[in-house]
């Protein structure tokens, strides 16, 4: 029990406290962390997405109530959040949007992919192709749309909404973030193999997934001081504690088996992904309350899952 803890957290928070330590020495400037992401986010982990769809047997892929549990805990927190922000915290339609991706998001990119690894072994990534499917063409689709929506009730328009839907889809369909792991899926169903030297070249990339995108979620947080308020603390209760919350009935809800009930209850205990403050910068709304819901969000997270994995061992 004790050594599946370490094997899988140890790692994660010595190589964020690395990248924190590099920012903190200047070894790293806060610019580069767009150059690190870039690296994970364009090249390493749809690498490690395609890799791991295509050695993944295609009946473990066709998993319906794994799939279902998912989207139930994604919908489910990113609905209760939406509410939230608007009867509780009294938002506007595009800040409700934004609080529930924020309480929504996990970040399996930077922080789930490492210890879903560890701990569920090369089959983890699993998840993370199904989470990220789900987020691309159902919850980032969504908030978008909530968000224009809310600009054009300020303005007083009420058109352009399917048009922003399908701008939205097309730009998720060109992402190889997405493409790519539906090309391993593709591949795999076929039972299809790349040849042995691009194979090779494939999967060296994909190793640096993990740890370079836990240097730059710690050189992220480096000069960052947390504030806690009601927007902070409420985002990471939604996130850090009501998605498992709701992956847990929804693994008894859609009968799913001990391996992937693991996956989806680590999955849900991620804390918020990165993207999700970046969206709040984008759009110049509710910046100040995501990132600082991120960076709270990470800290628990730790704990969180190190409790989580103690339960399921």
């Amino acid at each position: 029990m004790w050594g599946t803890m370490s094997t899988a957290l140890l790692p994660v928070v010595l190589l964020m406290m690395l990248g924190w330590f590099g920012g903190q020495r200047a070894y790293f400037r806060q610019a580069d962390v767009s150059v690190l992401a870039t690296l994970v986010m364009r090249y390493a982990l749809p690498c490690a997405l395609f890799v791991g769809a295509l050695k993944t047997p295609p009946e473990r892929i066709q998993n319906l109530p794994f799939i279902l549990c998912l989207g139930f805990g994604f919908v489910g927190s990113y609905v209760i959040a939406l509410l939230a922000g608007r009867y509780y915290y009294r938002s506007d339609l595009k800040s409700s949007a934004i609080q529930a991706l924020v309480c929504t998001f996990p970040d399996m990119a930077y922080f789930g992919a490492p210890i879903l690894q560890q701990v569920c072994g090369p089959q983890g990534f699993i998840g993370v192709l199904i989470g990220n499917l789900i987020t691309s063409f159902v919850i980032l689709p969504l908030t978008i749309v909530l968000c224009r929506c809310g600009e054009m009730a300020d303005a007083g328009a009420d058109d352009g909404v399917v048009s922003m839907l399908r701008q939205s889809l097309v730009k998720t369909l060109s992402n190889q973030i997405v493409w790519l792991p539906i090309l391993g899926v593709i591949l795999s169903f076929n039972h299809l193999h790349l040849p042995a030297a691009l194979q090779e070249g494939v999967d060296m990339l994909a190793k640096a997934a993990g740890g370079v995108s836990l240097l730059a979620l710690g050189l992220m947080f480096c000069g960052e001081k947390p504030a806690f308020n009601g927007h902070v603390l409420g985002n990471v209760a939604m996130k850090n504690f009501l998605q498992p919350a709701l992956m847990l009935l929804g693994i008894f809800l859609f009968g799913v088996d001990a391996e992937f009930a693991r996956q989806a209850l680590i999955i849900g205990a991620v804390p918020t992904a990165i993207a999700a403050s970046m969206f709040a910068v984008r759009n110049q709304t509710y910046a100040l309350h995501a990132s600082h819901s991120v960076l709270v969000g990470t800290v628990i997270g730790v704990f969180g899952e190190a409790a989580l994995i103690y339960l399921m061992a």
